[in-house]
């Protein structure tokens, strides 16, 4: 390993020593000597800084709209499995009348929701720890209120049979809030 570092380092020399003799012999470009070695050494270091900067940045750029744009796909599915719930309650308040069937549809669905969240969470996290807990925490009391409306006692019980008036407007009022919440975060993301 020793003896192949000392051959490398004795063919650059010699590859350099014969690149300054060619030079020599047939001048390609003529220096001024009245140019100082740290003027050239500034120019390159310049051009070279120029010229690299906007590759890192444009990369940078790009990585954070790449993780945005995931953490908002993200939000999107989530309201999309809540407008399902949605979308049950409001058709078993149409129908007048709720059945064990749709109550396990909607049960099912808030575990898929608990899901997307907490990998939603993850997602978060990974991006922005002190934001994340922010804006989940906003998220997650919205999606509490709603959870426990849409799941409690009453409707799960075997006497809640229609989906009354009250309980409809209440539960459109709790929606309003999680949805506004969900999408303020998108818009909040997108701030980032």
């Amino acid at each position: 390993m020793k003896s192949l570092k000392i051959i490398i380092c004795v063919l650059i020399f010699l590859i350099g020593f014969s690149w300054g003799c060619f030079i020599q012999k047939y001048p390609f470009l003529k220096f001024n000597s009245e140019v100082k070695i740290f003027e050239v050494l500034n120019f390159f270091l310049t051009a070279a800084i120029g010229l690299l900067i906007p590759f890192f940045i444009k990369k940078w750029i790009e990585d954070g709209r790449y993780i945005k744009n995931n953490l908002i796909a993200e939000l999107k599915e989530t309201l999309t499995e809540i407008i399902t719930i949605r979308d049950k309650v409001k058709s078993c308040f149409s129908n007048g009348s709720i059945n064990s069937t749709d109550k396990q549809f909607i049960i099912v669905q808030f575990e898929e929701i608990d899901l997307k969240l907490n990998g939603l969470h993850t997602l978060l996290c990974e991006y922005s720890k002190i934001k994340a807990e922010f804006l989940f925490k906003e998220i997650k009391e919205e999606y509490l209120k709603y959870w426990k409306l849409t799941t409690g006692e009453e409707i799960m019980s075997s006497n809640f049979v229609v989906v009354s008036q009250n309980f409809y407007r209440e539960h459109n009022e709790v929606y309003s809030n999680l949805e506004t919440k969900v999408k303020t975060c998108i818009n909040k993301i997108h701030m980032f």
